[in-house]
């Protein structure tokens, strides 16, 4: 019997993991389902659907490298995390022969599931733009709020198309957190449009955030509007 040492809740919609992430967690589906998806060449691709029963996440245990999908919460759904010491005593009590055969099997699958689905080069594919706040008021003047998860105002000359995607860096001024992640251009302002109040430049829209930075950034609004 598989030994657990906890439970977590996700909400419909949630990630779990993303893709390119690291961990080595292994959980153990008991209530939910959850669905294993993989960017490639900018579109969503469905890999499979689990259900109750089902185990994910252990292809990044058995071969320490980037996760290779990401896996979303379906529908509210409960997970049991693995006990990794239990895990790591099962598994050396395997031959070493054998385990060399196990962990190289995985190898091989992470490699075949690659040449399949090849990430995208997003160097050639997205602009990269990296924004640094001095101070939090200059952060509040770019900071979006009337968007589901928010955004930021560039202010720029050269604007992009809306609903291009760009890779976005920035940080949160008087912390050492630096924030990824993707954004999406919902609007533009040129030039012709500007003003001495109004710059030209683009609002996006953060799209794909990572959970705990999301979380982070709502702490970091709501302690910043309390002063």
């Amino acid at each position: 019997m598989l030994l657990t040492i906890g439970k977590e809740t996700h909400k419909a919609g949630e990630v779990i993991f993303k893709e390119g992430s690291h961990g080595d967690a292994v959980y153990i589906l008991s209530s939910g389902k959850v669905e294993i998806s993989k960017i490639v060449e900018g579109k969503k691709i469905v890999f499979g659907i689990l259900g109750p029963g089902e185990i994910f996440g252990e292809m990044s245990y058995l071969d320490p490298a980037p996760r290779l999908a990401t896996v979303t919460a379906l529908e509210d759904t409960v997970l049991e995390l693995l006990d990794k010491n239990f895990l790591d005593k099962e598994f050396n009590q395997i031959s070493s022969d054998f385990r060399g055969i196990i962990c190289g099997l995985v190898r091989k699958l992470r490699r075949t599931i690659e040449n399949l689905a090849p990430a995208p080069r997003r160097s050639e594919e997205r602009a990269r733009v990296r924004i640094t706040f001095k101070t939090a008021s200059d952060f509040f003047r770019a900071y979006i709020s009337n968007l589901a998860d928010g955004g930021l105002f560039i202010k720029t000359t050269k604007t992009l198309p809306v609903d291009n995607l760009l890779d976005l860096e920035f940080n949160l001024p008087d912390t050492k957190k630096v924030i990824n992640t993707t954004g999406k251009v919902v609007w533009t302002r040129s030039q012709d449009m500007s003003t001495e109040k109004k710059p030209s430049g683009m609002g996006t829209e953060f799209i794909d955030m990572d959970p705990e930075d999301k979380r982070l950034l709502k702490n970091y609004i709501a302690s910043h509007k309390s002063h």
